[in-house]
Parts: structure tokens; C-alpha cells; sequence
């Protein structure tokens, strides 16, 4: 792994044979995460990184957030869609969405005084238009509560050892993210009993990983 060299700390006592330095490396080759007891902060750490460099394509969802969507007269209810935090789930209507038009309501011809949409699925349909999303919350007029998550990017980039930490908190939970097109879920990544530290020497920066 380019610019990395792992110096592991007590290598040298006793009962420390080199599998077990071999497998405790391992451990921080690929994405993991470590608990720092004294705060109870969980770290999640990615190795693999261009050194000095933004890491691209990197998202994680946030927590989900409440939304009282406003129905019309034939039931229907949208919103815009980010760009920048597209919804990865909708608790409250049927995820995922099914591409379609955008919903119109049409009071029907007097003396009738009901309405007629263009789109007429069951409550609990999500129609994506491509810009709005579109949901089906009842029959009529009235309101829905949604809870939507959505996922936000992740604007850093990796130390000079080529690894980046990032700190799950309520508003970005790290319960899922991503990087590219792989996907990684917090609570299957393996947890180190303790954390590896990069450390700059003249121009070169060396990865101290524990032997413990």
C-alpha cells in the first residue's frame, strides 16, 4: 500500500508470534470501525485511500427526518427531490418509488363534485417523475406523516497515510455508506480494540498499527 509502513507497538514481547501480528494487520486493511470508551464515540476508519487526496464518491445516509406531506383532493401528495441528499427510504409509503408522470387532480364535470386523477394506484403508491416524488397518502384531501431518510455526501479527504476517520453521530449515523459503488453497513464492519494513527516523519507519513 503505497506510503504505508506498519511499526507495531510492543512487537517485541513476549508471545507475540508473527501470524498473529499478520492477523491483527488484517484487521486494518479494509473498512472497520473502533469505540472509544472513554467517550463511547464510535470511529468508522477506511483505508485504501489516495494519500493527501479528496475521497470521491463517498456518502453515507443521514437520520431519518419527519415530513408532513399535504394531500390534494384526489389524495396525492409530492415533493422535490435533492440533488444533492436524494431519499434512500420513505417510512410511511411503499419504497421504493416506480417511475412515472407527474400526478394531476381534475374536478370532475358538474354537478359532480369529486375529482379524478391521472394516476389512480392504491394509498401508499410512490410515483419519481424525475423531479418530484409523488405519494399516494389517502382518498382525499387531508395530510401524511413520512419519515424519510436520505443520503448526504461525505466532503473529506484521506491523511498521508491514506486512511480517513469519520465519527458517527445522530445526524449522520454511518449505518450505511458508501464509497463509489460499494456499499459497507456499520454493523457488519469488524471492530479493533484499538485505533491505527498515522504520524508524519520529514516528507513521509507511516502508519503505526497495534500489535494489542
Amino acid at each position: 500500500m503505497n506510503r504505508f509502513q506498519r511499526l507495531f507497538a510492543g512487537i517485541g514481547a513476549v508471545g507475540i508470534s508473527l501470524s498473529s501480528i499478520a492477523a491483527i494487520a488484517g484487521q486494518y486493511d479494509a473498512p472497520h470501525k473502533w469505540v472509544d470508551s472513554a467517550s463511547g464515540k464510535t470511529y468508522v476508519y477506511v483505508p485504501g485511500q489516495t494519500p493527501d487526496a479528496a475521497v470521491s464518491g463517498f456518502s453515507s445516509e443521514k437520520a431519518p427526518t419527519t415530513r408532513v406531506l399535504t394531500l390534494n383532493n384526489c389524495g396525492w401528495g409530492s415533493f422535490t427531490k435533492s440533488t444533492t441528499s436524494p431519499p434512500t427510504n420513505i417510512t410511511g409509503a411503499n419504497w421504493p418509488p416506480t417511475s412515472g408522470s407527474a400526478v394531476t387532480c381534475t374536478k370532475d364535470a358538474a354537478p359532480a363534485t369529486t375529482y379524478t386523477a391521472s394516476n389512480t394506484s392504491p394509498v401508499g403508491t410512490i410515483i419519481d417523475d424525475g423531479t418530484k416524488l409523488w405519494v399516494k397518502g389517502g382518498t382525499g384531501p387531508g395530510a401524511v406523516t413520512l419519515q424519510i431518510t436520505a443520503s448526504g455526501a461525505i466532503t473529506t479527504k484521506a491523511n498521508g497515510c491514506g486512511f480517513v476517520r469519520v465519527t458517527t453521530s445522530t445526524s449522520r449515523p454511518m449505518t450505511t455508506f458508501k464509497i463509489g459503488a460499494t456499499s459497507y453497513n456499520l454493523s457488519s464492519l469488524p471492530t479493533v480494540t484499538s485505533p491505527m494513527i498515522c504520524r508524519k516523519v520529514g516528507n513521509s507519513s507511516f502508519t503505526y498499527v497495534p500489535a494489542t
